[in-house]
């Protein structure tokens, strides 16, 4: 019965083979005819039973992405897939999911490496924002990326600017203060660029991130952290010029020099002391 079994298993098996190879040719040659139909004879270079010899593997390795990359990006697949190599992969799956707009990705070598070192979000921003973004992300990674995101063009410029200009090192926290920008996005980086200079004090940015919506909102105003966070270092010099006067005194110089005050004093006492007492001559 269990002999009777496997063979009839393995039969089944066998006969299977054909019928997936053919069910996959046959959807090669479909995803061919629809590449001529849609992107036209002068753009394939090739006959519909060339066409399908090449798409046939890539169905075969990537499946469904290599199906939905080729529908929507055409014959430049075959290209982009070649020169991607190892990382033809992420390549395949970047064009099913974003079509023409991960050409500008996949298509250059650098665009390409920060995808892979950073991920979707990187890959998002530069297909968003183009070339302008990519020292950016270059420097700083995955954080930019998230921050970069959600950005309108103009921020994104403006985000790129602080990081040139050095005012991103200057207010400090970069990471999570690029997390609160890819939070709360424009208006987020709207008001970290209106008040870069306020938000290099320590005190204030603590304050920023310890609950930035209420600043961002205009519940909180920013400029009483300011007021606050410079009156309190002024309030403390005289407690601080108290400590630091303590800290340089010789105690034991001071402490030597009144036992010895105080010594002579005693002494110049009994001397008058016993002056007055003496018998007039």
């Amino acid at each position: 019965m269990t002999r009777c079994f496997l063979v009839l298993l393995v039969a089944a098996t066998v006969s299977a083979v054909p019928t997936f190879a053919q069910g996959r040719a046959a959807a090669a040659r479909e995803l061919a005819e629809y590449l001529m139909r849609k992107f036209g004879k002068e753009s394939v270079e090739e006959g519909v039973e060339t066409l399908t010899k090449k798409v046939e593997p890539l169905l075969f390795r990537y499946g469904d992405d290599a199906a939905n990359a080729l529908r929507k990006v055409g014959p430049r697949v075959f290209r982009l897939v070649d020169d991607a190599g190892v990382h033809a992969p992420d390549a395949i799956k970047l064009m099913a999911r974003y079509g023409d707009e991960a050409v500008w990705v996949v298509a250059d070598k650098k665009r390409m490496a920060i995808f892979l070192k950073h991920g979707d979000d990187a890959a998002e921003a530069m297909m968003k924002h183009q070339a302008i973004v990519e020292p950016l992300l270059e420097s700083v990674g995955r954080p930019a990326a998230t921050a970069l995101k959600p950005l309108s063009k103009q921020n994104a410029r403006r985000l790129v600017m602080l990081a040139e200009d050095g005012d991103l090192a200057r207010i400090g926290r970069t990471e999570e203060l690029l997390a609160v920008i890819g939070r709360y996005g424009d208006k987020a980086a709207d008001f970290v660029w209106r008040h870069k200079g306020s938000l290099a004090v320590g005190a204030v940015l603590t304050a920023f991130l310890a609950d930035p919506e209420p600043f961002i909102n205009g519940a909180k105003d920013l400029a009483k952290v300011v007021g606050e966070a410079a009156v309190k270092p002024l309030a403390e010099v005289p407690q601080q010029v108290a400590v630091e006067a303590a800290k340089r005194t010789n105690w034991t110089l001071i402490g030597l020099t009144t036992i010895a005050a105080v010594g002579l004093f005693l002494a110049l006492r009994g001397r008058a002391k016993g002056r007055s007492e003496s018998p007039a001559a």
